[in-house]
């Protein structure tokens, strides 16, 4: 019947079979190669923000010096908790930024560039400014302005890469709470 006219294939024998498992393993290795080249960009993408913050906490930032002896409301966060959440900011813009390259942004809207180049500056000037040299008034011009360039990378994040525009509005939200804290300090 229908059983005795089956025929098995042999997998040994077929050029076809090793072909195909060729195929595989060469996309295997270009999906890895692939993968290594995006975790490398990843980690510069994220070590450069991270890198200027850490920059302007050691070396322009000396909370020892001016804001611990600040008079300052009871709300406004210790120079401990403006380092940790500047740093969680600085991460949250690196990945941001990285999903934004990743889909060609930088390419497609180089004004994105010169406004994230601006945060990363003014980022580094706050903290020196405020937590460091005690100017008030210059911190209040220079968060203002950190704030204006996110809401910028925002807009323009957003024609791109949606999740990335997403990542930059936690950041967004610090830094008006920083504009807020430093307007704060200037009336007091």
């Amino acid at each position: 019947m229908a059983s005795t006219e089956l025929k098995h294939r042999t997998t040994g024998d077929s050029p076809a079979v090793p072909a195909a498992a060729d195929e595989v393993s060469a996309k295997r290795e270009k999906n890895k190669a692939i993968a290594k080249r995006g975790l490398k960009s990843l980690a510069v993408a994220v070590s450069i923000p991270i890198a200027v913050t850490l920059l302007s906490i050691l070396l322009l930032a000396r909370p020892k010096n001016y804001y611990p002896s600040a008079t300052k409301p009871f709300w406004v966060p210790s120079a401990r908790v403006v380092n940790w959440g500047s740093l969680a900011s600085s991460l949250l813009m690196g990945i941001s930024s990285w999903l934004f390259w990743a889909e060609g942004g930088f390419q497609a809207r180089p004004n994105a560039l010169y406004l994230y180049t601006l945060y990363l500056v003014l980022c580094m000037a706050w903290h020196g400014l405020v937590l460091g040299a005690g100017s008030r008034w210059l911190g209040s011009v220079a968060c203002l302005g950190k704030t204006a360039t996110l809401v910028g990378c925002d807009r323009l994040f957003r024609g791109v890469n949606a999740i990335a525009a997403d990542l930059v509005r936690p950041c967004l939200v610090w830094s008006v709470f920083l504009t807020i804290v430093s307007l704060t300090m200037v009336s007091v």
